[in-house]
């Protein structure tokens, strides 16, 4: 798990445009309020031209020109790690996130709400929003997969220390937390998950049917 940023691999992956929809999004919330990421990425995808122009050039496919001008005009996630947000990434009277548009809040438990986030189901990632109160404890839980988190808006604790807006939590099945919503405001946090999600406790019972784990 990492400590507050993706994983250098994580970050890799984004860099060469490999990275699935889902956590590119994840990503890319987590790049408009962190320069260190952004100065990260630009330094693997200068490594990347590099190696470019150290390879042997092949002919273009047909089309492949009108193909690359389009993509200048991509909204896509990666389009947010270009230059620092000027305000937050999220506003709670949103109802779209870098270009996504953001299902209905559902009451999943007392003092949590979870909400999709209309992005393809590319290589299993499932993208949602979670929004906790102050004071909650989600029960202790592993992943068969990943689970990559960006903070929005307030902060949660858990043995990786606390996570405010914009820190990022990068895990995996090697991980497992009992995160802790800190108190002063509500939290609300961007989700890309693969895998399945082993939760125990009612809570966790009651979270299971909403994002499909």
């Amino acid at each position: 798990m990492s400590r507050h940023h993706p994983k250098n691999e994580t970050l890799a992956e984004f860099a060469a445009g490999t990275l699935d929809e889902g956590r590119s999004l994840v990503v890319a919330a987590h790049m408009a309020m962190c320069g260190a990421c952004r100065g990260v990425v630009a330094a693997f995808e200068a490594v990347g031209g590099q190696m470019l122009c150290e390879i042997e050039p092949v002919a273009m496919s047909d089309g492949a020109a009108a193909r690359a001008l389009a993509a200048l005009d991509d909204e896509s996630p990666r389009a947010a790690q270009a230059k620092p947000a000027v305000r937050p990434v999220w506003q709670s009277e949103q109802q779209t996130l870098l270009g996504y548009d953001l299902g209905p809040w559902r009451w999943v438990a007392p003092g949590l709400h979870y909400r999709a986030v209309k992005t393809p189901d590319v290589a299993g990632t499932r993208v949602f929003m979670l929004k906790a109160v102050p004071g909650l404890k989600i029960p202790q839980h592993n992943h068969t997969g990943t689970e990559l988190t960006c903070v929005l808006q307030g902060a949660f604790i858990h043995e990786g220390g606390r996570y405010g807006p914009g820190d990022c939590d990068d895990a995996d099945q090697d991980d497992s937390h009992n995160p802790v919503i800190d108190e002063g405001q509500v939290c609300v946090c961007l989700v890309a998950m693969q895998g399945d999600i082993r939760m125990t406790g009612v809570i966790g019972r009651m979270i299971q049917p909403f994002i499909r784990l």
